[in-house]
């Protein structure tokens, strides 16, 4: 069985329902589930148009943007006090971790179906960075001269006009 699109589906799926369970516990704040909500709508929008790499480069900076957001909201505002000690809590915050520690595995299966849709690696697609595919016009590239007037494509094989150069020689 081929499902299309499955690692895509894998990780909007993984995320979706680890977003999901952090969120069960008042704790977090409402920008957590907002930036996951734009993440997860990229998501959706690389799995709709399936020929595009700029959907999957959207995901993929917010993912990476998503790792350390997830760093800080969990720093802030993760309880000190004995009142949110409880079972729930704790599950929702093992969940919250869990989903900033697969984030990595999602960065990495986003850069390949980045580069599977024909994006690059080495400026990232974006506008005004140099590519690494640098061209060097002043190297001297050897060019094929046609040997005889057979490759030319000359109707007549044996003819030379008068002023002709003489031919190339070929060390």
């Amino acid at each position: 069985m081929n499902i299309p699109n499955a690692p895509l589906k894998g990780v909007f799926f993984m995320h979706f329902i680890l977003s999901v369970w952090a969120l069960q516990h008042s704790w977090l704040p409402v920008s957590y589930m907002y930036y996951n909500l734009i993440f997860m709508a990229t998501l959706l929008w690389s799995l709709h148009c399936k020929d595009s790499e700029e959907p999957v480069f959207m995901a993929l900076v917010i993912d990476g943007a998503s790792v350390l957001l997830d760093i800080i909201v969990i720093s802030v505002y993760y309880p000190l006090s004995d009142g949110y000690y409880r079972a729930n809590f704790h599950f929702c915050a093992g969940m919250c971790i869990l989903n900033l520690i697969l984030r990595v595995v999602s960065i990495f299966v986003l850069l390949k179906i980045f580069h599977e849709r024909g994006g690059r690696y080495d400026d990232l697609g974006i506008p005004g960075i140099p590519s690494g595919n640098y061209n060097d016009i002043d190297q001297h590239n050897q060019q094929s001269v046609p040997k005889t007037a057979v490759d030319t494509g000359s109707p007549t094989h044996d003819y030379i006009p008068a002023n002709a150069p003489p031919p190339y020689q070929v060390k």
